[in-house]
């Protein structure tokens, strides 16, 4: 959510949603940005990768992959000209016992 909030121009909505399904969790946040841009997309969970902003380190995403999959999940990205859209997939419910 802060990547979203700092990575896109002002103006730009970003959503968050969370929703169960029958083997998980999926909790996705969406801008209408630029997007991100090609050349960064294959790679944007990375350490270290960023699109050049001031103080950005390039962490925030391989961050949010490392946590996801450290708990048994994925993490996908959509992104275009119009927007980016990141989704995790969490096994389990809240609340479940293991």
């Amino acid at each position: 959510v802060v990547n979203a909030v700092r990575h896109t121009p002002s103006g730009t909505t970003v959503e968050v949603s969370a929703r169960t399904e029958a083997d998980g969790v999926v909790i996705e946040v969406v801008d209408d940005g630029p997007g991100i841009p090609e050349d960064l997309r294959a790679e944007v969970f990375d350490p270290f990768i960023h699109g050049g902003q001031p103080g950005s380190t390039g962490l925030g995403l391989a961050v949010v992959r490392a946590v996801t999959e450290a708990h048994g999940g994925r993490v996908q990205l959509a992104t275009s000209t119009s927007g980016t859209r990141v989704g995790l997939w969490l096994p389990g419910h809240p609340g479940e016992q293991e």
